[in-house]
């Protein structure tokens, strides 16, 4: 008695150690202590101790994309629960196996998983659990774009959160509700889900969720070309994202704000924004890269164009490093335009044909792919999906001046073998 005694408070050890692991999200040191614990479980005669083990260790699993050991951990642990007739620890096993069909994007397996968990959960067990059962349930009819279901259980979970005070959860069901509203072309319902979850975060004190909603409230104004109520939401985002030491999210809120300024027509304003976006931007190449190209663009449009023809050189540089050739060429062909403005009439013709050519490369560089794509699909005998590839190499090659011939004869081809396949 007092070997199992010890060996239940050396599980109780490493479960809470574990679990402490899981909540920091290094799953690989929470996997080792829940191992470790399954082990102990084995030996202990406890079939709930056995089958908790069993769905701790399986949900790191699934967090580090170990998804066909940890289905099996999850069956194990489901087969126990239902031996034993414990409905909440089957109602957990079964929400495991649909969080292992998610990994694996197989919706309709998660469908069935998150409705049977949904089915066994107790009346007695926490209201909040079943409600993020509801939550999970939703994410995966929206995958599957099944809107109307989505909404319908989301608001099963979002009234739980409402009845039993847990404002985070109303409020972020609410953004996901006006996710699907939005989806659905119902902009004024969406819009006022947005707005309740603004509401509800702001009196709860849920700065970072807050602040969340206010960008999506932001984005959605702008869709809209309400532009001064997206300008007054981004400001209180990024008064938050200061408050909080958010500099990133700063750049990327005032580098849309920029945006939004630049549709009112304050060019001196978004150009202050532009600036303070490139000075809280990461070490992130592409990131820099892009506000400076931005910065440049709106140099331009203002007529300083020595200034513009600096940041298009800054940016230039950038992409070059990172061979991305299509957006080099939008730099060149920004710079041909300014050097003509300037009078330098010699540069600007080098940047015209360094423009033509890295636009043409990147255009090649996608005509060869999707050739050798269309050829993979025709040796597999998929002469539809071969025949459309094939047509879009040839929109790509006349785009780029290239020879289409060979590619009209593998149309041909490909087509006598669609009709062949259908005789």
């Amino acid at each position: 008695m007092l070997m199992n005694d010890n060996s239940l408070e050396f599980w109780r050890t490493l479960m809470e150690k574990g679990t402490a692991y899981l909540g920091q999200t290094d799953y690989v040191k929470a996997e080792d202590y829940f191992k470790r614990a399954v082990r102990i479980a084995h030996h202990l005669d406890v079939p709930l101790v056995k089958a908790f083990s069993l769905r701790l260790l399986a949900t790191v699993q699934v967090k580090q994309g170990k998804t066909e050991i940890a289905e099996k951990g999850f069956r194990e642990a489901l087969q126990i629960c239902e031996k034993v007739n414990n409905y909440k620890g089957m109602s957990e096993a079964l929400a495991g196996l649909a969080s292992v069909a998610v990994e694996k994007n197989n919706f309709e397996n998660a469908l069935h998983f998150y409705r049977r968990a949904i089915e066994v959960y107790p009346p007695e067990s926490p209201p909040l659990r079943l409600a993020m059962l509801y939550s999970d349930l939703g994410q995966a009819y929206s995958a599957l774009e099944r809107w109307q279901e989505a909404q319908d259980t989301y608001r099963k979970a979002m009234n739980l959160c409402h009845k039993f005070n847990y404002p985070k959860g109303e409020g972020e069901l609410s953004i996901l509700i006006g996710e699907v509203h939005y989806r659905l072309e119902d902009k004024d319902q969406a819009i006022l889900c947005i707005q309740h979850s603004c509401k509800v975060f702001a009196g709860s004190k849920e700065e970072v969720s807050l602040i969340n909603s206010l960008q999506y409230y932001a984005f959605m104004m702008f869709e809209l070309q309400r532009l001064e109520e997206a300008l007054t939401a981004l400001q209180r985002a990024v008064v938050l994202q200061m408050r909080n030491n958010l500099w990133e999210d700063v750049s990327e809120s005032v580098y849309f704000m920029a945006k939004v300024l630049q549709g009112l027509g304050d060019l001196d304003e978004a150009q202050y924004y532009l600036e303070l976006s490139i000075k809280c931007c990461p070490d992130h190449e592409l990131s820099l890269a892009l506000r400076l190209q931005s910065i440049g663009r709106l140099m331009v449009r203002k007529e300083e164009y020595g200034q513009a023809k600096k940041y298009f050189l800054e940016s230039a540089a950038i992409f070059e490093l990172l061979g991305d050739d299509l957006r080099l060429g939008e730099c060149y062909e920004y710079l041909a335009f300014l050097l003509d403005a300037l009078g330098e009439e010699e540069e600007s013709e080098y940047y015209r044909k360094e423009s033509k050519r890295m636009i043409a490369g990147y255009h090649a560089h996608s005509l060869n792919a999707v050739q050798r794509l269309a050829e993979y699909y025709e040796r597999r005998k998929q002469y539809l999906d071969a025949l459309q590839c094939y047509w879009q190499s040839i929109e790509i090659a006349r785009d780029i001046g290239y020879e289409t011939m060979d590619l009209e004869r593998a149309v041909q081809r490909v087509s006598r073998k669609v009709r062949q396949k259908k005789h």
